[in-house]
């Protein structure tokens, strides 16, 4: 069986696959530093709060129109899912999350 990528020429496609892996290489390092197995019971509902609330900001800052790199998208992922996590109640430090400011503001915009 022949299995081509023919998805993968697509630039779009090429873009959101390189945000997927940033995402799950950010999120690695934060279990990690947590001591936390990614089989961990907890992630199932951090994970699904953090989508939720990651795609409604997301959604927002697409609509104000700024323009969001791979990595400021990878940052604001981490912010939900630190908050994910907080109200699973993991202890998780807010220093070291690499959200910026303007998507931060946003991100606390769309949990109020």
């Amino acid at each position: 069986m022949n299995e081509r990528d023919d998805w993968g020429s697509d630039p779009s496609v090429r873009k959101m696959r390189s945000i997927f892996s940033d995402m799950e290489a950010e999120q690695s390092k934060l279990l990690k530093k947590l001591g936390m197995s990614p089989f961990d019971i907890r992630l199932r509902s951090a994970r699904e709060e953090a989508r939720d609330v990651f795609e409604r900001t997301w959604s927002l800052a697409n609509s104000r129109g700024l323009n969001v790199d791979e990595v400021e998208i990878a940052g604001l992922y981490m912010s939900c899912l630190a908050w994910g996590l907080r109200k699973a109640g993991i202890q998780v430090p807010t220093e070291g999350l690499p959200c910026e400011e303007h998507l931060n503001v946003l991100l606390q915009e769309v949990l109020q």
